[in-house]
């Protein structure tokens, strides 16, 4: 069942954001540069993580290892503030070193 993304409630199993916790990936860090310049949160009902909105502290967006360019959003679904570097991302995964 899909949830949807209000930046507020896990767009997976619905739980709302005061049930998730600080999540640390550091493959997510190492593969998105969103991530690691931003924060990450995971649901304690089902383990989705999601990209912290910087202004508002919202659910910017889910984060999972697949992820797709068209899957981000343009903007916070709560708030509406623009992250730069979400909008920016060509799809590719993994940086290269």
């Amino acid at each position: 069942m899909s949830h949807q993304e209000d930046g507020v409630h896990c767009i997976v199993c619905g739980k709302d954001q005061d049930q998730f916790s600080i999540a640390h990936d550091e493959w997510m860090r190492r593969a998105f540069l969103f991530v690691e310049q931003g924060q990450l949160k995971m649901c304690a009902g089902c383990g989705a993580k999601y990209l912290v909105c910087e202004s508002c502290g919202g659910l910017y967006c889910r984060i999972h290892p697949a992820l797709e360019s068209w899957e981000l959003p343009d903007k916070c679904p709560k708030c509406g503030w623009v992250n730069k570097d979400v909008t920016a991302w060509d799809g590719t995964s993994a940086r290269h070193f």
